[in-house]
């Protein structure tokens, strides 16, 4: 089956908790100078008409990432959302509504329409400025200054520049706007790391966060504006940096990093406040003449059957709002109508069908998922060239949400891959294999998402550690064998990864196939039919590592008995288990800690069969709870999105489990695999049990890691040739974090 996407105008086709909706991202930061709402807000903060003078109130935070409706609830949607904005505005004694960018990608819609078709929505709801977010370079900057300068509203960015040193095309670095008798200066901000983000030129510049703040700050005040406020497009930790350094910045709202404040902080006299993004949530923030903050609100919408958020019930200034008591804005309604309905028909029908949940959450950020190994193993298909391994950047992975068990429809793949990025394969030596993994970790201290591998790979496994700043990589496996530093690998990814890698772009290309992820991976799983990914044991974390497990044997239980870490606390009883080269892996049966040893039971003969074969690397991982006086952080751990302790690796000795249980032997023969690889005849049996993510172990499968394509269930699919729309002479395509 093809899936076609239209040519000419249109092209073809943007870390994390999840609950019965998109959970609050709520900031606990020690040792910040942060104050709570409590703090913050005057005795009569309830009522905007209590304050003395007048005030302004502004809607912030955009975000909509060219949708018109939530990946996972049409009736969470633009039409309601602004809904609730307008509601809110008609309360304001002056309202504004100010964006903070990202709003016209990644979608499918963004993909297909470059984000067109967020420009006449945005015009219709009368946005009075929006800061410019990585998203809005998708395209690259011709498309970015051609949607700028269609907009009926001034974009802001004050640390970009061109390579004349003047403001951006199409936008402004600060700009003024009335409101009453109050004048508001408003300027943007973006990353520091622009050019990684998105298609940004090479020759163009970004300014540091500090001198460009407090330049459009100086700039603003001499323009006479009475509130100066930051609509963000930074990550949430800069903000505090920002409050302490910039002189007479009154607030910063929004960010890049999608975090949904519970109450406003206050932070060297900056009030911060971030609502998070697309449809979850409607924010404002009031503020009066001198900058202090007179009144904070957040309105949460909610589908029918969702629960809200405990804040709702603690918070007096948080508010639910559901779906089907909110009416639709007629006109937007309509144009959703209007640009999703030729898509819808080419893409909503049926593509393939899954027998299990897919997670394409923002948890491929932070552990292995089943999303991730079946559309990297998909990767590994590509072209006419025997591809060895696969990768994908936890960023290129986009809709946050699950889909199936059940059909899965064109429309879902795209949303899970929206951008113009094409697949491409590289050769590499197994040293620079190790050293992209290393790269690509995000290593403590990061307490906003912690420790993060963040990337999906196919064809290789290891182990990943990220501790102090320090990113480490051992035990790498390609195909289920120990990876020679001297060979060549090749290695597929997609050209925006390769081209911002500091390994990859050095490599030999050899192979453009010519082929975006979205179409191609959708063409492959539709050839499938039917597919079962599971997790599988291709990214394993490790916090410390505690030596050689001690070996014995009472009967039919073999014991492997290890130190405690130290810097434990507790174990976690049920996550302890051993795993081999292969990825194959055995349960155990208990594990128990007596003083400072901690003894793991397993079936013998099971731990006898997976040690039964050549050179096993016998390995033992289990998880345990951190003691927070023992790691050098100013911050609970573990502080990572995707786990809820820390975990230990023992090796083991695999002749010493097979002389307990009596066997002595180990099996030598192989079946060779048609991709190259081995398979072991003494595979342990797979479940059919998917994970619970939130114990966020990173594969309790047993499902051998490197068969012939196992998340594929088979081999390549069809291929879909898509003539990319773009000179030869462009820059990197895009992907961006958030």
């Amino acid at each position: 089956m093809g899936w076609e996407f239209t040519a000419g105008d249109q092209s073809e086709t943007n870390d994390v908790e999840t609950d019965d909706y998109s959970a609050s991202r709520r900031r606990f930061l020690a040792g910040t100078a942060g104050l709570s709402a409590a703090a913050v807000l005057p005795a009569s903060a309830s009522s905007v008409a209590a304050s003395d003078g007048e005030t302004v109130t502004l809607v912030h935070d955009t975000h909509f990432h060219g949708r018109f409706r939530d990946a996972e609830a049409d009736e969470l949607n633009l039409a309601r959302y602004y809904t609730v904005v307008e509601d809110v505005l008609a309360d304001a004694e002056n309202g504004l509504f100010v964006g903070n960018g990202d709003d016209l990608a990644p979608s499918l819609l963004g993909l297909e329409y470059e984000g067109e078709h967020m420009i006449e929505a945005m015009n219709y709801m009368d946005l009075d400025v929006v800061g410019v977010g990585n998203h809005e370079y998708d395209f690259g900057a011709d498309v970015a200054t051609e949607r700028f300068e269609e907009s009926e509203f001034p974009w802001v960015v004050a640390n970009l520049l061109d390579d004349e040193g003047e403001a951006v095309p199409g936008t402004e670095r600060w700009t003024t706007l009335e409101a009453g008798d109050l004048t508001v200066g408003v300027f943007g901000l973006v990353s520091e790391n622009f050019h990684s983000l998105t298609d940004y030129p090479e020759e163009w510049e970004v300014l540091g966060y500090v001198e460009a703040s407090q330049e459009a700050v100086d700039a603003l005040r001499e323009a006479g504006a009475d509130v100066v406020v930051l609509a963000s497009h930074v990550e949430s930790g800069v903000h505090y940096r920002l409050a302490e350094a910039v002189d007479g910045l009154d607030a910063i709202v929004g960010s890049h990093s999608g975090i949904t404040f519970d109450e406003p902080e206050l932070v060297d006299g900056t009030i911060i406040s971030e609502f998070g993004d697309e449809f979850d949530h409607v924010g404002a923030i009031t503020l009066d003449a001198d900058g202090q903050l007179v009144d904070w609100q957040r309105t949460d919408l909610l589908l029918p059957d969702w629960d809200p958020l405990p804040a709702v019930e603690e918070y007096d200034a948080i508010s639910a709002r559901y779906t089907d008591a909110i009416e639709e804005d007629e006109f937007l309604a309509d144009l959703t109508e209007e640009w999703t309905a030729e898509l819808e028909e080419r893409l909503g029908q049926p593509a393939f069908e899954s027998e299990v949940e897919l997670d394409a959450t923002y948890d491929n950020y932070a552990i292995e998922t089943n999303w991730g190994n079946l559309m990297t193993d998909a990767m590994r298909t590509v072209g006419d060239v025997e591809v060895d391994i696969a990768a994908n950047n936890a960023g290129g992975i986009r809709s946050d949400s699950t889909y199936g068990p059940g059909e899965i429809t064109g429309a879902d793949v795209m949303n899970v891959l929206p951008f113009p990025n094409e697949i491409e394969v590289v050769e590499l030596t197994g040293e620079e294999v190790v050293a992209y993994l290393e790269e690509e970790i995000r290593p403590l201290p990061d307490e906003q998402y912690g420790a993060q591998p963040a990337i999906q790979v196919s064809g290789v496994s290891y182990e990943w550690t990220g501790h102090e700043g320090e990113s480490r990589v051992e035990n790498v496996f390609v195909g289920g064998e120990p990876i020679d530093p001297d060979e060549t690998y090749r290695f597929a990814h997609n050209d925006y990864t390769i081209g911002n890698s500091e390994v990859l772009s050095e490599a030999e290309v050899v192979l453009r196939s010519g082929q975006f992820q979205g179409p191609y991976v959708l063409d492959v799983l539709a050839e499938r039919d039917v597919v079962a990914p599971e997790r599988e044991n291709r990214m394993i974390r490790v916090d410390e590592r505690v030596g050689d497990a001690t070996v014995s044997q009472d009967g039919d239980e073999i014991t492997l008995t290890v130190p405690v870490p130290d810097g434990a606390e507790g174990i976690v009883d049920d996550s302890f288990r051993a795993v081999i080269r292969t990825g194959d892996d055995v349960a155990a049966d208990s594990a128990t800690v007596d003083d400072d040893e901690i003894a793991v039971t397993f079936d013998a003969d099971a731990l006898e069969e997976l040690a039964d074969v050549d050179d096993p690397v016998l390995r033992l991982f289990g998880g345990y709870e951190p003691d927070q006086e023992y790691w050098p952080y100013e911050f609970d751990v573990p502080t990572s999105s995707g786990y809820d302790y820390f975990k230990l690796r023992a090796d083991v000795d695999a002749s010493a489990v097979l002389d307990e249980s009596g066997s002595g032997e180990t099996e030598s023969e192989t079946e060779g695999d048609d991709d190259g690889t081995t398979e072991t005849e003494s595979e342990t049996e797979s479940t059919d049990e998917e994970p619970d993510e939130t114990d966020a172990d990173d594969g309790d499968d047993g499902i051998p890691g490197f068969g012939p394509f196992a998340a594929l269930a088979g081999g390549a699919g069809g291929t879909y040739l898509y003539a990319r729309r773009q000179t030869d002479d462009a820059t990197d395509e895009p992907e961006g974090d958030a």
